[in-house]
């Protein structure tokens, strides 16, 4: 998820069910507070965010407001959305077998076999890196599916 798509803590509130008054006072903030975050205007706090998740039961909304908070997390963390637990499910079994099938434990056993990658093997190590942030990136989205972690 990115930011820029959806404002994450509208979301929070919205899968909460709640209006900004109630959102508000279950948070113990100010509307106005609610109403700054969900403008892009103000950044709550981690507490804030973590009583957020308690309230809406959204274990997504920490990592997102991590990405948001943080430049270097958005540089080097996947973007995660929520999807349905069962296509969460096929998607890193999916990126696994392909892994599996395309023998890359064997080439980066191969690679890292010796301690050090060459300039021959520098190609095919991003590209296998590049693979597993895509199974990582799976993996955190079966971590929060709809459906999954609460």
């Amino acid at each position: 998820m990115s930011a820029n798509t959806e404002n994450i803590y509208k979301r929070a509130r919205a899968t909460a069910g709640l209006t900004q008054e109630r959102w508000a006072e279950q948070l113990g903030i100010s509307v106005e507070s609610v109403r700054l975050y969900e403008t892009g205007t103000g950044l709550p706090s981690d507490e804030v965010v973590t009583r957020m998740i308690e309230v809406a039961v959204l274990p997504v909304l920490g990592y997102w407001h991590l990405m948001n908070k943080s430049r270097v997390a958005a540089e080097i963390l996947p973007e995660v959305k929520t999807v349905p637990l069962a296509q969460a499910v096929v998607q890193l079994l999916h990126r696994i077998r392909e892994f599996d099938e395309q023998h890359r434990v064997r080439e980066l056993l191969s690679i890292a076999e010796d301690g050090q990658i060459d300039s021959a093997e520098q190609e095919v190590f991003g590209s296998i890196v590049k693979e597993l942030d895509g199974i990582v990136q799976a993996a955190m989205a079966l971590k929060f599916s709809e459906g999954g972690s609460k």
